[in-house]
């Protein structure tokens, strides 16, 4: 299920683009803008793919061009396609069977590959639908891919609606990779400010204020933890071993 996201601006889109059909479209323009400024800065809100997703997947609602919709994320550990977010779990069900015949059909790969909208037909010659794979990509870097199923009736300004689809996945993308880098960074960080500062001769530990100090200090003093001493036996041999 998808996370709880409430903003205006996805109808924006879509009233924008009803009315880009008629004679005085053109006004409409500047409303389509604001609501691409406010969907970055939706974006850049969220602390979690799955919040970044959520997001595009309103605006997407608002070009009113599918009945259904999915989000795939690459696993960095594996480098597997997962998904991530559906328009509801049915649907997410649906969606994956769809993307598995996909990926056997080479089609999936093909759709990788490409920075527009990917279509593939579905169902049957008497009740034909069709479907829409888009990568969600930045430079050669892939982040994951888009699947949605179209709806039967033609959407208003379809042509400007499939274009500001590649827009919003492209700066979802950006969102993804930008989330994942400063998730590393962090871990880097972290990982730095774990290293303890310890002297190799008197095994001394360095503080942060650059004093230092016997270690079993600096352990009971950053820690709940109680030091009571013993004799290894390497040291029982070498110290206390009769001569």
């Amino acid at each position: 299920m998808s996370e709880p996201f409430d903003s205006v601006y996805p109808d924006f889109l879509r009233a924008g683009l009803e009315k880009l059909n008629q004679l005085d479209g053109q006004r409409e323009l500047p409303s389509l803008f604001a609501a691409l400024e406010h969907f970055r800065r939706d974006l850049h809100e969220q602390e979690s793919a799955k919040g970044i997703l959520t997001v595009s997947q309103s605006y997407v609602g608002g070009l009113n061009l599918f009945a259904k919709t999915g989000f795939w994320t690459v696993n960095p550990g594996d480098h597997h396609f997962e998904l991530t977010l559906a328009s509801n779990e049915s649907d997410g069900a649906i969606l994956q069977n769809i993307v598995d015949g996909l990926i056997k059909a080479g089609r999936f790969a093909y759709a990788l590959r490409q920075g527009t909208p990917v279509f593939f037909p579905l169902g049957s010659e008497t009740n034909p639908d069709r479907g829409v794979l888009h990568s969600l990509a930045i430079s050669s870097q892939v982040i994951g891919m888009f699947c949605g199923v179209l709806r039967p009736e033609i959407a208003p300004a379809q042509e400007a609606a499939f274009s500001l689809l590649s827009t919003l996945l492209g700066v979802s993308a950006d969102a993804l990779a930008t989330l994942r880098r400063t998730r590393q960074l962090t871990r880097q960080v972290e990982t730095l400010e774990s290293l303890l500062p310890l002297c190799a001769w008197c095994k001394k530990v360095r503080n942060d204020s650059g004093y230092w100090y016997q270690i079993e200090k600096y352990i009971t003093t950053h820690s709940n933890t109680r030091i009571t001493h013993g004799i290894c036996p390497d040291c029982q041999d070498k110290f206390l071993k009769p001569s």
